[in-house]
């Protein structure tokens, strides 16, 4: 159970280290290139990717699945504003 506990927490944690590096890239230039759209983009599918992988193990500890999803789609959600808003 232990092992399960720590997968659900690195997600939750490259969730995170995912959208600080996305907000800074996002703050980085007003001005979006191709190269910043697209790894924004790259961002987000890997954003919805742990969002993804934590609902097919919802299983296996629902109520920590349920605070990681949350935790993910609140992050997204705020940087997909700032992004639309740089």
């Amino acid at each position: 159970m232990s092992l399960t506990l720590l997968l659900f927490f690195m997600v939750a944690v490259v969730g995170l280290g995912a959208g600080i590096v996305g907000y800074f890239l996002g703050r980085a230039s007003a001005d979006l290139g191709p190269s910043q759209r697209a790894e924004i983009a790259e961002r987000d599918a890997f954003i919805d990717h742990l969002r993804e992988v934590a609902w097919q193990h919802r299983d296996v500890s629902p109520e920590l699945s349920t605070i990681v999803i949350d935790e993910i789609t609140t992050r997204h959600a705020k940087l997909t504003r700032y992004d639309k808003d740089a």
